[in-house]
């Protein structure tokens, strides 16, 4: 069998920056056992359970975080929560991601200007709840029906992973209704769009695609939208563990794509393991 890996696998940028923080982090609190990462800092059981074991610990609310410092995850966190973390006197290291952080300035910069800015992803994602905050919008299609902007002025903005089709969708939905001006910023992650170019391509060229990366991470979630969608046999999995051998049953050529915050260590073994099942055919 024929494996092919993309060649823009493993951490992406923002990833490499927030984990690189949360290391430098633990590595100056001389010892410290009140480190906190406010929500997984990214999207990867694996990777989050090694910084737990270097002290890392991960909370759901501030209110667990009595004193000491709390990190900011890579996806950004709701600007009331900030502000709370600032008010409680704890230490705030931020890992945002900057292509979040651009993101931010976009709504805000609108919001300032008048327009209704409307968020084009999943309502249940930090980092989708940090751009809300940032406005007192609904979230479009995907997270809730935004209310009525006829007359007004609106913008749209999509939540950095969101994929370039399901952006679209969303804008095409919202624009039938009438609106006095309407502003699109494409704030899709540039890394986000050459992951999902790539699987594109192997759908077309393989018969099977392995979309390695966590459950719980949006982009790795729309990989394996796109491949499913495709009609071709996808699998999501988060390590080689979950593979089987049944899956290349007749099949002549596999895809192996992965999310922006999967370890290139995790894509070696995925592959590795796939080369084993499928050693002599």
């Amino acid at each position: 069998m024929r494996v092919r890996v993309a060649s823009h696998s493993g951490f992406c940028f923002g990833v490499k920056r927030a984990i690189k923080i949360a290391e430098k982090t633990l590595a100056s609190s001389k010892g410290s056992k009140n480190i906190y990462s406010l929500g997984s800092i990214i999207h990867n059981p694996q990777v989050v359970g090694a910084l737990s074991k270097k002290g890392l610990k991960v909370i759901k609310d501030i209110i667990d975080a009595r004193s000491g410092t709390i990190i900011i995850s890579s996806h950004g966190a709701p600007i009331e929560i900030v502000n709370k973390i600032k008010k409680k006197n704890l230490a705030l290291v931020d890992a945002t991601c900057p292509f979040v952080k651009n993101a931010h300035n976009i709504v805000k910069d609108l919001k300032s200007k008048g327009y209704d800015v409307i968020v084009i992803g999943d309502k249940k994602h930090p980092e989708v709840k940090a751009l809300l905050s940032l406005t007192r919008t609904t979230p479009g299609p995907g997270s809730g029906r935004p209310g009525s902007g006829s007359g007004k002025k609106v913008a749209f903005v999509s939540q950095t992973t969101q994929s370039k089709d399901n952006y679209l969708r969303g804008i095409f939905d919202i624009l039938k209704e009438d609106f006095s001006e309407a502003r699109i910023f494409n704030t899709i992650c540039s890394d986000t769009a050459q992951r999902q170019a790539l699987a594109k391509k192997f759908l077309k060229e393989c018969d099977v695609m392995m979309v390695v990366g966590g459950k719980d991470s949006a982009n790795t979630r729309r990989l394996y939208q796109i491949c499913r969608e495709s009609g071709v046999d996808s699998h999501h999995i988060e390590t080689e563990k979950e593979i089987k051998k049944k899956w290349f049953f007749k099949k002549r050529s596999c895809g192996v794509v992965s999310g922006a915050s999967t370890p290139d260590e995790m894509v070696k073994k995925v592959t590795k393991k796939i080369k084993t099942l499928t050693k002599g055919r």
